[in-house]
Protein backbone atom coordinates (compact mmCIF):
# COMPACT_ATOMS: atom_id res chain seq x y z
CA UNK A 1 0.00 0.00 0.00
CA UNK A 2 1.64 3.12 -1.21
CA UNK A 3 2.10 6.59 1.50
CA UNK A 4 -0.53 7.61 -0.48
CA UNK A 5 -3.65 5.73 0.13
CA UNK A 6 -2.69 5.18 4.19
CA UNK A 7 -2.96 8.85 4.43
CA UNK A 8 -6.78 9.31 2.59
CA UNK A 9 -7.92 5.57 4.86
CA UNK A 10 -6.66 7.57 8.39
CA UNK A 11 -8.44 11.25 7.04
CA UNK A 12 -11.79 9.30 6.37
CA UNK A 13 -11.74 7.08 9.57
CA UNK A 14 -10.80 10.13 11.90
CA UNK A 15 -13.64 12.17 10.36
CA UNK A 16 -16.14 9.47 10.10
CA UNK A 17 -14.86 8.63 14.08
CA UNK A 18 -16.16 12.86 14.63
CA UNK A 19 -19.38 12.70 13.01
CA UNK A 20 -20.05 9.25 15.21
CA UNK A 21 -19.32 10.90 18.02
CA UNK A 22 -21.35 14.17 17.70
CA UNK A 23 -24.53 11.57 16.46
CA UNK A 24 -24.21 9.97 19.64
CA UNK A 25 -24.18 12.97 21.93
CA UNK A 26 -26.83 15.23 20.91
CA UNK A 27 -29.84 15.68 22.36
CA UNK A 28 -32.43 14.45 19.57
CA UNK A 29 -36.20 14.08 20.71
CA UNK A 30 -37.99 10.78 20.73
CA UNK A 31 -41.27 11.08 19.39
CA UNK A 32 -43.96 9.23 21.27
CA UNK A 33 -46.88 8.76 18.75
CA UNK A 34 -50.46 7.61 19.69
CA UNK A 35 -53.11 7.37 16.61
CA UNK A 36 -56.81 7.34 17.42
CA UNK A 37 -59.12 6.13 14.73
CA UNK A 38 -62.61 7.29 14.06
CA UNK A 39 -65.31 5.53 11.81
CA UNK A 40 -65.43 7.03 7.96
CA UNK A 41 -67.66 9.72 7.31
CA UNK A 42 -68.64 10.14 11.64
CA UNK A 43 -66.97 12.76 13.78
CA UNK A 44 -67.23 11.24 16.88
CA UNK A 45 -65.17 9.39 18.80
CA UNK A 46 -65.68 6.40 20.11
CA UNK A 47 -63.25 5.05 23.17
CA UNK A 48 -63.96 1.98 23.14
CA UNK A 49 -63.58 1.06 19.17
CA UNK A 50 -60.76 0.71 17.18
CA UNK A 51 -58.29 0.34 20.13
CA UNK A 52 -58.64 3.58 20.97
CA UNK A 53 -59.44 3.03 25.07
CA UNK A 54 -55.31 1.67 25.33
CA UNK A 55 -53.83 3.86 23.29
CA UNK A 56 -56.32 6.65 25.24
CA UNK A 57 -54.66 5.56 28.40
CA UNK A 58 -51.58 5.41 27.02
CA UNK A 59 -51.58 8.92 26.62
CA UNK A 60 -53.25 10.04 29.97
CA UNK A 61 -49.77 8.41 31.32
CA UNK A 62 -47.62 10.29 29.24
CA UNK A 63 -49.44 13.70 30.09
CA UNK A 64 -49.29 12.41 33.79
CA UNK A 65 -45.69 11.97 33.26
CA UNK A 66 -44.79 15.24 31.71
CA UNK A 67 -47.75 17.31 33.08
CA UNK A 68 -45.13 20.30 34.59
CA UNK A 69 -43.20 20.26 31.36
CA UNK A 70 -46.66 20.44 29.07
CA UNK A 71 -47.73 22.99 31.32
CA UNK A 72 -44.97 25.29 31.26
CA UNK A 73 -44.93 24.85 27.34
CA UNK A 74 -41.92 22.90 27.06
CA UNK A 75 -43.28 19.62 26.08
CA UNK A 76 -46.19 20.72 23.71
CA UNK A 77 -49.42 18.31 22.17
CA UNK A 78 -49.26 17.95 18.49
CA UNK A 79 -52.66 17.15 17.18
CA UNK A 80 -52.89 16.26 13.64
CA UNK A 81 -56.49 15.83 12.55
CA UNK A 82 -56.37 13.45 8.63
CA UNK A 83 -59.84 12.54 7.00
CA UNK A 84 -60.06 11.41 3.20
CA UNK A 85 -63.44 9.54 3.34
CA UNK A 86 -65.54 12.35 2.53
CA UNK A 87 -65.75 13.52 -1.49
CA UNK A 88 -65.19 17.00 -1.14
CA UNK A 89 -62.07 18.56 0.20
CA UNK A 90 -63.87 21.28 2.83
CA UNK A 91 -65.96 18.59 4.39
CA UNK A 92 -63.07 16.37 4.56
CA UNK A 93 -61.23 19.52 6.23
CA UNK A 94 -63.87 20.66 8.35
CA UNK A 95 -64.29 16.63 10.12
CA UNK A 96 -60.67 16.21 10.80
CA UNK A 97 -61.02 19.95 12.45
CA UNK A 98 -63.96 18.65 14.80
CA UNK A 99 -62.11 15.27 15.64
CA UNK A 100 -59.06 16.44 16.38
CA UNK A 101 -61.12 19.06 19.20
CA UNK A 102 -62.88 15.84 20.33
CA UNK A 103 -59.46 14.28 21.28
CA UNK A 104 -58.11 17.34 22.92
CA UNK A 105 -60.88 17.72 24.72
CA UNK A 106 -60.88 14.43 26.59
CA UNK A 107 -57.12 16.23 27.72
CA UNK A 108 -59.13 19.42 28.52
CA UNK A 109 -62.05 17.70 30.62
CA UNK A 110 -59.52 14.75 32.20
CA UNK A 111 -55.91 16.38 32.77
CA UNK A 112 -56.75 20.18 33.04
CA UNK A 113 -55.29 21.14 30.11
CA UNK A 114 -55.58 24.26 27.79
CA UNK A 115 -55.86 25.34 24.34
CA UNK A 116 -52.69 26.83 24.53
CA UNK A 117 -50.80 23.98 25.46
CA UNK A 118 -51.46 22.22 22.24
CA UNK A 119 -50.28 22.90 18.40
CA UNK A 120 -53.29 21.30 16.06
CA UNK A 121 -52.94 20.91 12.17
CA UNK A 122 -55.77 19.29 9.86
CA UNK A 123 -55.36 17.89 6.71
CA UNK A 124 -57.71 16.88 3.97
CA UNK A 125 -56.08 13.55 3.23
CA UNK A 126 -54.67 10.35 4.56
CA UNK A 127 -51.55 9.52 7.18
CA UNK A 128 -49.62 6.85 6.48
CA UNK A 129 -52.71 5.17 4.37
CA UNK A 130 -55.43 5.82 6.62
CA UNK A 131 -58.28 7.91 5.88
CA UNK A 132 -59.98 8.77 8.93
CA UNK A 133 -57.21 8.96 11.95
CA UNK A 134 -56.33 11.72 14.71
CA UNK A 135 -52.60 11.74 15.11
CA UNK A 136 -50.80 13.05 18.67
CA UNK A 137 -47.42 13.46 18.92
CA UNK A 138 -45.32 14.47 22.52
CA UNK A 139 -41.86 15.18 21.42
CA UNK A 140 -39.49 14.23 24.88
CA UNK A 141 -36.53 15.44 24.81
CA UNK A 142 -33.30 13.49 24.99
CA UNK A 143 -31.62 14.41 28.63
CA UNK A 144 -28.23 15.12 28.17
CA UNK A 145 -25.37 14.01 30.46
CA UNK A 146 -23.21 16.41 31.94
CA UNK A 147 -20.05 15.77 32.80
CA UNK A 148 -19.04 16.52 36.82
CA UNK A 149 -16.94 19.46 36.65
CA UNK A 150 -13.14 18.79 38.08
CA UNK A 151 -12.49 20.01 41.61
CA UNK A 152 -10.80 23.04 42.09
CA UNK A 153 -8.16 23.88 44.45
CA UNK A 154 -9.57 25.48 47.44
CA UNK A 155 -7.64 28.81 48.37
CA UNK A 156 -7.65 30.24 51.57
CA UNK A 157 -10.12 33.60 51.75
CA UNK A 158 -8.74 36.55 52.04
CA UNK A 159 -9.71 38.26 55.50
CA UNK A 160 -12.62 40.72 55.26
CA UNK A 161 -11.86 44.43 55.69
CA UNK A 162 -14.84 46.59 58.26
CA UNK A 163 -14.92 49.37 56.59
CA UNK A 164 -15.15 52.39 59.37
CA UNK A 165 -18.64 53.62 59.87
CA UNK A 166 -19.68 57.13 58.54
CA UNK A 167 -21.20 59.44 60.37
CA UNK A 168 -23.71 61.71 58.14
CA UNK A 169 -24.39 64.93 59.78
CA UNK A 170 -28.14 65.33 60.86
CA UNK A 171 -30.12 66.68 58.70
CA UNK A 172 -31.68 69.97 59.19
CA UNK A 173 -35.72 70.43 60.42
CA UNK A 174 -37.50 71.41 57.54
CA UNK A 175 -41.06 72.78 57.37
CA UNK A 176 -43.26 70.49 55.71
CA UNK A 177 -46.03 71.89 53.52
CA UNK A 178 -49.66 71.97 54.59
CA UNK A 179 -51.82 69.81 53.13
CA UNK A 180 -54.18 70.65 51.20
CA UNK A 181 -57.92 71.98 52.10
CA UNK A 182 -59.93 68.61 52.11
CA UNK A 183 -62.83 68.38 49.74
CA UNK A 184 -66.32 68.27 50.82
CA UNK A 185 -67.62 66.18 48.27
CA UNK A 186 -71.53 67.03 48.04
CA UNK A 187 -73.08 70.19 46.93
CA UNK A 188 -74.15 73.08 49.92
CA UNK A 189 -77.73 73.47 47.98
CA UNK A 190 -79.45 71.67 45.22
CA UNK A 191 -82.82 72.69 42.99
CA UNK A 192 -84.97 69.78 42.29
CA UNK A 193 -88.20 68.83 40.31
CA UNK A 194 -89.96 65.81 40.76
CA UNK A 195 -90.46 64.17 37.07
CA UNK A 196 -92.84 61.55 38.39
CA UNK A 197 -95.28 64.83 39.59
CA UNK A 198 -94.54 66.63 36.89
CA UNK A 199 -95.70 63.86 34.37
CA UNK A 200 -99.21 64.21 36.45
CA UNK A 201 -99.25 67.79 35.48
CA UNK A 202 -98.74 68.78 39.28
CA UNK A 203 -95.55 70.66 38.69
CA UNK A 204 -92.62 70.43 41.52
CA UNK A 205 -89.91 72.54 42.62
CA UNK A 206 -87.80 71.75 45.77
CA UNK A 207 -84.77 73.12 47.30
CA UNK A 208 -82.16 71.09 49.91
CA UNK A 209 -79.66 72.26 51.89
CA UNK A 210 -76.71 70.03 53.21
CA UNK A 211 -76.24 70.94 56.91
CA UNK A 212 -73.25 69.15 56.80
CA UNK A 213 -71.49 66.00 54.46
CA UNK A 214 -74.45 63.62 56.33
CA UNK A 215 -77.70 65.79 57.31
CA UNK A 216 -79.90 67.62 54.72
CA UNK A 217 -82.83 69.53 55.18
CA UNK A 218 -85.20 69.62 51.82
CA UNK A 219 -88.61 71.10 50.89
CA UNK A 220 -90.73 70.71 47.93
CA UNK A 221 -93.66 72.31 46.39
CA UNK A 222 -96.03 71.32 44.24
CA UNK A 223 -99.05 73.47 42.60
CA UNK A 224 -101.47 72.94 39.82
CA UNK A 225 -104.39 74.74 38.70
CA UNK A 226 -106.10 74.04 35.72
CA UNK A 227 -109.51 72.94 34.12
CA UNK A 228 -111.21 72.28 30.93
CA UNK A 229 -113.94 72.43 28.94
CA UNK A 230 -115.36 68.91 29.64
CA UNK A 231 -115.40 69.47 33.66
CA UNK A 232 -112.27 67.98 34.11
CA UNK A 233 -110.74 69.96 37.20
CA UNK A 234 -107.52 69.60 39.19
CA UNK A 235 -106.48 72.64 41.51
CA UNK A 236 -104.27 71.22 44.06
CA UNK A 237 -101.24 72.74 46.27
CA UNK A 238 -98.97 70.07 48.35
CA UNK A 239 -95.89 70.96 50.71
CA UNK A 240 -93.56 68.33 51.63
CA UNK A 241 -90.50 69.37 54.41
CA UNK A 242 -88.46 66.68 55.02
CA UNK A 243 -84.47 65.95 56.66
CA UNK A 244 -82.41 63.62 55.61
CA UNK A 245 -79.40 61.38 56.34
CA UNK A 246 -76.66 60.15 53.97
CA UNK A 247 -75.05 57.40 54.79
CA UNK A 248 -72.30 57.04 52.93
CA UNK A 249 -69.73 59.42 52.06
CA UNK A 250 -68.81 57.85 48.58
CA UNK A 251 -72.61 56.16 47.87
CA UNK A 252 -75.75 58.54 48.69
CA UNK A 253 -77.44 56.35 49.81
CA UNK A 254 -79.90 58.47 52.68
CA UNK A 255 -82.99 57.37 55.05
CA UNK A 256 -85.84 60.82 56.02
CA UNK A 257 -88.30 61.57 58.05
CA UNK A 258 -91.01 64.46 56.21
CA UNK A 259 -94.72 65.17 56.16
CA UNK A 260 -97.23 66.02 53.51
CA UNK A 261 -99.68 69.22 53.82
CA UNK A 262 -101.72 70.56 50.99
CA UNK A 263 -105.62 70.63 49.26
CA UNK A 264 -106.99 68.94 46.64
CA UNK A 265 -110.14 70.14 44.37
CA UNK A 266 -110.35 67.51 41.37
CA UNK A 267 -113.14 66.13 39.64
CA UNK A 268 -112.32 63.46 36.68
CA UNK A 269 -108.25 63.19 35.62
CA UNK A 270 -106.32 61.83 38.77
CA UNK A 271 -109.95 61.09 40.45
CA UNK A 272 -110.68 59.18 38.25
CA UNK A 273 -108.62 56.81 39.92
CA UNK A 274 -111.06 56.44 42.97
CA UNK A 275 -114.20 57.32 41.18
CA UNK A 276 -115.16 58.61 37.54
CA UNK A 277 -118.29 60.39 38.49
CA UNK A 278 -117.62 62.18 41.82
CA UNK A 279 -115.13 64.66 42.56
CA UNK A 280 -112.95 65.91 45.70
CA UNK A 281 -112.35 68.59 47.53
CA UNK A 282 -110.46 68.89 50.99
CA UNK A 283 -107.45 68.52 53.35
CA UNK A 284 -104.58 66.32 52.73
CA UNK A 285 -101.55 66.03 55.82
CA UNK A 286 -99.91 63.31 57.19
CA UNK A 287 -95.95 61.97 57.26
CA UNK A 288 -93.47 59.14 56.85
CA UNK A 289 -89.84 57.44 56.43
CA UNK A 290 -88.37 57.86 53.04
CA UNK A 291 -85.75 55.67 51.28
CA UNK A 292 -83.75 57.16 48.22
CA UNK A 293 -80.39 56.88 46.80
CA UNK A 294 -78.80 59.77 44.10
CA UNK A 295 -76.80 59.17 41.12
CA UNK A 296 -74.80 61.26 39.67
CA UNK A 297 -74.89 62.78 35.88
CA UNK A 298 -71.71 64.55 35.86
CA UNK A 299 -70.45 67.36 38.20
CA UNK A 300 -73.47 69.60 38.11
CA UNK A 301 -76.52 67.09 37.96
CA UNK A 302 -77.73 63.53 39.64
CA UNK A 303 -81.15 62.06 39.54
CA UNK A 304 -83.05 61.22 42.53
CA UNK A 305 -85.01 58.39 43.27
CA UNK A 306 -87.29 57.94 46.90
CA UNK A 307 -90.24 56.12 48.68
CA UNK A 308 -92.01 57.06 51.42
CA UNK A 309 -94.11 54.92 53.26
CA UNK A 310 -96.42 56.15 56.74
CA UNK A 311 -99.29 57.57 57.44
CA UNK A 312 -101.47 59.72 55.35
CA UNK A 313 -105.36 61.67 56.31
CA UNK A 314 -107.37 62.89 53.43
CA UNK A 315 -110.32 64.48 54.99
CA UNK A 316 -113.03 65.80 52.37
CA UNK A 317 -116.17 66.77 50.39
CA UNK A 318 -117.66 64.99 47.38
CA UNK A 319 -119.21 66.42 44.39
CA UNK A 320 -120.58 65.47 41.33
CA UNK A 321 -121.92 67.82 38.20
CA UNK A 322 -125.10 68.05 37.04
CA UNK A 323 -125.55 70.53 33.97
CA UNK A 324 -122.36 71.75 35.23
CA UNK A 325 -123.63 72.79 38.42
CA UNK A 326 -121.24 71.15 41.49
CA UNK A 327 -124.17 69.37 43.67
CA UNK A 328 -122.57 68.27 47.03
CA UNK A 329 -122.79 64.15 47.51
CA UNK A 330 -121.05 63.83 51.12
CA UNK A 331 -119.55 66.29 53.44
CA UNK A 332 -117.67 66.10 56.17
CA UNK A 333 -115.95 62.35 54.90
CA UNK A 334 -112.45 61.37 56.08
CA UNK A 335 -109.94 58.75 54.91
CA UNK A 336 -107.15 57.11 56.85
CA UNK A 337 -104.32 55.02 55.24
CA UNK A 338 -100.99 53.27 55.40
CA UNK A 339 -98.76 53.09 52.57
CA UNK A 340 -96.97 55.17 50.36
CA UNK A 341 -96.72 58.55 50.93
CA UNK A 342 -94.66 59.76 48.13
CA UNK A 343 -92.17 59.03 45.77
CA UNK A 344 -90.30 60.67 43.34
CA UNK A 345 -87.75 60.75 40.42
CA UNK A 346 -86.10 63.93 40.78
CA UNK A 347 -83.79 65.74 38.22
CA UNK A 348 -81.22 67.28 40.70
CA UNK A 349 -79.08 70.58 40.36
CA UNK A 350 -76.12 70.58 42.28
CA UNK A 351 -74.85 74.19 43.14
CA UNK A 352 -70.99 74.09 44.70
Amino acid sequence: MSLNKFFFIFCVFLSTGRIVYATTNASQPEDEIITFRFVAGKDMFYAPWGGNGSALEQLYKLVDTYHTEILSGTIPIYVEGYCASLPAHRENLNTAFIRSNRVKSELIVRKGLKEEHFITKNYAGTYQGQKDVVVVTLRIPTPVEIPEPEPQPVSEPEPVRVPEPVVEPEPEPSVLPAPPARQTGYAPFTIRTNLLYDAFLTPTLGLEWRVNRHVGIKLDGSFAHWGSNHGRVQKMWLVSPEIRWYLLESIPFYIGVGGNIGEANIYKGMANLLSKTTGYQGNIYGGGVTVGYQLPLGNCFAIDFNLGLGYTRFTYDTFFLSNGVRVAKGQDLAKNFWGPTQAGISLVWLIK
